[in-house]
């Protein structure tokens, strides 16, 4: 990528003065690009040269030398057709002008930065998008970095891979299983991962994401993918096991992915007999594709789709939610529903939720509940309305009274009475202990398990929703109507994720 500054950017750059902060974090982005070159025009030399200061015209001419001068560039005078589009020069600036934007036109460099209102302008009129200004510029070029800025709650930590203990025992089985794995380390010291730490700092679990671009994932069938989330190392500690941290793993890769606009994550292994990754990827829509040349096994899954589905039922919307995990079916097909979580359990069962991310203060062995995907919610509602594929939406009560989380429902268990049946259902997914859950079933309770889907970027306040005619303090599950629900998510979630 070829990048052309005018010269109120070189000499803004290149002066005595402390530079703008703005234009300080430009050059540091675009310095840190791959495969990024910054030019200058014969023209800015030229203008620098007319500088009646020689002090300062040497120093900045000694400092354009830092960047590549374009050795050959075009004329827009030779180009009638170009030329008739531009109001005539009043002045040679106008000219110099014409010449950096002709540049743009005719794909010799691929941006122009400028702080010149006027230069901008006349590209505007012309509709060349890529002579851009310094804001302009630092959105545009972040978006070439990776986003690994998700939330992870207050047990995991973005490190570098240096930072990590390669003689961790969590890396044992993988420096085993792949040929070249000390290798494969080595070179990537620099890349981000997702780490929990035990209280011994042993990892207990870690995830390292790298986006693929242009790669075979697959060579039996060839599978060439554009772009995609590769997960190159999922891994949980054997003593970690039982925590639900594999579904926060898949969780975390689910969102990178999200925050790097990518529609699809795959990861490669050899499958063992009883794989507990296997099992554990397939819940949440993974799908065993094909195999690389040595039988490594390739699972690739969606976060949402741009075909056309068809749902005729609550089943059909069950398996369209699980294959397409986060993406949901909220169409007619289900209902929509309110449903009250006290704020204990609310920072329990949502850890990550924007409304508990900066207060969690628990120990991950005691909140496994808040790592997974698949929840438990048990009342005493007498409902009997609520089916396979509904939306739940959360509302926490108290202090907040918030619409907070959205989720789907998994299955429902109505009029239970069994303390350890309920138990056997819950217990992995709960935040009540067993003897809670046997004063609750000195009368009937509803036990739903669902999954949860998306915390919505703005809570819904209380006095927010008698604008959409849901009157008065939800203190059991409520239904609501499709409309309703319409308003509430909308600007809330991202609409790619749902499908009605």
């Amino acid at each position: 990528m070829r990048i052309l500054l005018d010269t109120n950017i070189l000499i803004q750059r290149e002066n005595n003065h402390i530079i703008p902060e703005n234009l300080a974090e430009l050059m540091g982005l675009l310095n840190g690009l791959e495969n990024c070159s910054l030019h200058i025009h014969p023209l800015t030399r030229q203008e620098i040269m007319k500088d009646q200061y020689d002090e300062r015209k040497n120093v900045n001419l000694s400092k354009s030398n830092t960047y590549s001068v374009l050795e050959k560039v075009p004329n827009y005078l030779d180009d009638d057709d170009f030329k008739n589009l531009l109001p005539e020069p009043k002045s040679e600036n106008d000219i110099v002008d014409n010449q950096l934007i002709y540049c743009i036109a005719r794909n010799i460099c691929d941006y122009l930065i400028t702080q010149d209102q006027g230069l901008l302008n006349k590209a505007s009129v012309l509709e060349i998008e890529n002579v851009i200004n310094i804001n302009e510029a630092i959105n545009i070029f972040k978006k070439f970095y990776t986003n690994v800025n998700i939330p992870l709650g207050n047990n995991f930590e973005i490190k570098k891979v240096f930072e990590l203990n390669y003689n961790d025992k969590i890396f044992d089985s993988l420096k085993d299983a792949y040929n070249g794995f000390d290798k494969w380390w080595n070179s990537i010291q620099n890349r981000d991962t997702y780490v929990y730490f035990n209280a011994n700092n042993d990892i207990n679990a870690i995830l390292i994401p790298k986006i693929e671009r242009n790669e075979i994932i697959s060579e039996n069938p060839l599978i060439r993918k554009d772009k995609i989330l590769k997960i190159c190392t999922f891994k949980v500690a054997e003593h970690a096991r039982g925590l639900k941290l594999g579904e926060k793993l898949i969780n975390l890769a689910i969102k990178f992915a999200e925050n790097n606009d990518l529609g699809e994550i795959y990861l490669s292994h050899y499958i063992e007999e009883n794989d507990y990754l296997v099992n554990l990827i397939e819940q949440f829509g993974f799908k065993h594709i094909g195999n690389k040349g040595d039988n490594e096994a390739i699972f690739i899954k969606s976060i949402y789709t741009n075909e056309s589905v068809i749902i005729n039922s609550n089943v059909d919307a069950l398996n369209f939610d699980k294959t397409f995990y986060p993406a949901f079916y909220d169409g007619n097909l289900v209902r929509k529903h309110l449903v009250p979580i006290l704020p204990t359990f609310h920072k329990k069962l949502f850890p990550d939720s924007h409304a508990e991310v900066h207060q969690l203060e628990l120990n991950l062995f005691e909140n496994s509940e808040g790592n997974c995907i698949k929840k438990a919610y048990v009342c005493r509602a007498n409902t009997t309305k609520i089916n396979k594929g509904d939306i739940l939406l959360f509302y926490q009560s108290k202090k907040r009274m918030a619409l907070t989380t959205i989720g789907t429902v998994l299955s429902v268990y109505p009029k239970m009475t069994d303390p350890e049946e309920v138990f056997k259902l819950i217990s992995k997914r709960t935040v009540f202990t067993f003897e809670e859950i046997k004063k609750w079933c000195r009368k009937e309770l509803l036990v739903i398990l669902f999954n949860e889907n998306f915390h919505l970027k703005q809570e819904v306040k209380l006095p927010e929703l008698s604008k959409f005619n849901i009157e008065g303090n939800i203190y059991s599950i409520r239904e609501i109507q499709d409309e309703q629900y319409r308003k509430i998510i909308k600007g809330n979630i991202d609409e790619r994720f749902t499908i009605h």
